[in-house]
């Protein structure tokens, strides 16, 4: 492996005096990179990771586990069906037993909020756990979140400008300190601490060690995660399932798009996702249903199909990824998105045969390259929004037919009435609903209703009599 393409910027404390002399609180210098290259990391018959005792001398940190072990050992985690939380667990048992250190916690970004969250620990947190949050940039933690970079502290590590004590954590205690950033395919997913009681000036090889299984665990923990919306994902489709049975209710629709877009919104992580509609008469798209971190959005005026950024998905029938909105001079709210902090943009378009009926558009906050599977996703879930919709429209024409045959039946009935006790004709009958409708702006049925009434009530009155 070249590790002058994998290994993160090295960043360390002067209270460390094995790496200060080396690398005094810069990016690991070009000239250091030969000596992390001699670790063979690819031959499983290669010699076990190493550590140094603080004397010198180069003591093993794990005799028995080749990388090839080590990658197998991860790989045996993640397939397994754990829990984030317990998958975690593991993944922090096997950094603490691979580089010897006293404690390790893991904290996972937070995208909603821009906030690293404490989720997981080698020693007892349960109260802790999901409670401890530091923005990105706050304390060493979100230093190395923000900016992607190894932080070594060897000892005093509390000393640190950047250091946030937190006073329920008593590893914050400890003299020395290593975070990496846990970070799969370019995104970060997190942070990982590595925590030693005594001095220990951290070598280039451990540093090398623990970028590496950072690197594995952001795959891992990515995965996990990503497992787990689909889960929700899941749960949410199962709910619209349910939600069938419900066809005949007024507001199935509304009900229907509002959980895709929220399942959708879970699903990706994204702070705004939106299901708009095709106006034919008007030639625009007008938003129906949307979950999204502030109400602004849901005021946008709808937006014309003809010269509108999501327009060109109805145009085109395929969907657009768009890396910034703010850079696209047919984006047409620039300034609430700016406002809003919405980056990359993938609109789906929602077809019913051959037409395109509306979209599924989904933000995210940071730039983002939206994955094959990620499409796919979205493509699948339009297809059934779009079958959602369809019925919808269905049953609405079936229901407003129905409600028209039944009108029809009672009109035809009280003119009947009306013949028989006013002796007039059918159209004439007929003529005085249609102007007592009018000149009392009530419906035709209405009418009708009343008329049928008034004669059962006078059948009923007649054997008293």
């Amino acid at each position: 492996m070249d590790f002058r393409r994998s290994l993160p910027e090295i960043h360390v404390s002067p209270v460390c005096p094995l790496l200060s002399a080396a690398i005094p609180l810069q990016p690991l210098s070009a000239t250091l990179i030969p000596h992390i290259e001699t670790l063979n990391w690819t031959n499983p018959e290669s010699g076990s990771y190493t550590r140094s005792s603080g004397r010198g001398e180069r003591v093993p940190v794990m005799e028995s586990k080749s990388q090839v072990e080590l990658l197998h050992e991860i790989s045996n985690i993640v397939s397994s069906n754990l829990s984030l939380e317990q998958m975690l667990q593991e993944l922090i048992g096997l950094a603490v037993e691979v580089t010897g250190c006293d404690a390790c916690l893991v904290y996972l970004v937070d995208r909603g909020r821009k906030e690293i969250v404490l989720r997981a620990s080698q020693l007892p947190h349960a109260r802790e756990i999901g409670h401890i949050k530091l923005k990105m940039g706050e304390g060493i933690t979100g230093w190395v979140a923000q900016n992607r970079s190894v932080v070594s502290l060897g000892a005093n590590a509390a000393g640190d400008s950047r250091f946030k004590t937190f006073p329920k954590l008593q590893e914050d205690t400890y003299q020395a300190f290593l975070s990496v950033p846990l970070i799969s395919a370019g995104e970060l997913t997190g942070v990982i601490n590595i925590h030693h009681k005594a001095e220990h000036p951290h070598t280039l090889d451990e540093i090398a060690l623990a970028s590496f299984l950072g690197e594995q665990m952001g795959g891992a923990i990515a995965t996990s995660m990503l497992a787990e919306r689909s889960e929700r994902a899941t749960r949410r489709m199962e709910a619209l399932v349910g939600l069938a049975g419900k066809l005949n209710e007024k507001n199935y629709l509304d009900r229907i798009l509002q959980t895709i877009a929220e399942m959708v919104a879970d699903k990706l992580d994204s702070p705004v996702c939106s299901i708009m509609l095709v106006d034919e008469e008007r030639k625009e798209l007008t938003i129906s249903a949307a979950r999204c971190s502030t109400e602004d959005y849901l005021h946008r005026g709808p937006l014309k199909i003809e010269d509108s950024l999501i327009g060109r998905v109805v145009r085109e029938g395929r969907p657009i990824m768009i890396p910034n909105v703010l850079e696209e001079k047919q984006y047409r709210y620039p300034e609430l998105a700016r406002k809003t902090g919405l980056s990359s943009l993938l609109a789906v378009p929602m077809f019913t045969r051959d037409t395109v009926i509306g979209t599924i558009n989904i933000y995210t906050r940071e730039p983002h390259q939206f994955a094959a599977d990620e499409i796919d996703f979205v493509t699948v879930v339009a297809g059934q929004a779009a079958i959602a919709i369809e019925n919808a429209r269905l049953m609405s024409e079936t229901l407003e037919a129905k409600r028209a045959l039944e009108t029809r039946k009672v009109v035809e009935r009280a003119k009947g009435i009306m013949q028989h006790k006013l002796g007039i004709t059918e159209e004439d009958a007929y003529l005085k609903l249609r102007n007592e409708s009018r000149r009392l702006r009530r419906p035709m049925r209405d009418l009708a209703d009343a008329v049928i009434l008034s004669d059962e009530l006078e059948k009923q009155r007649k054997p008293s009599d």
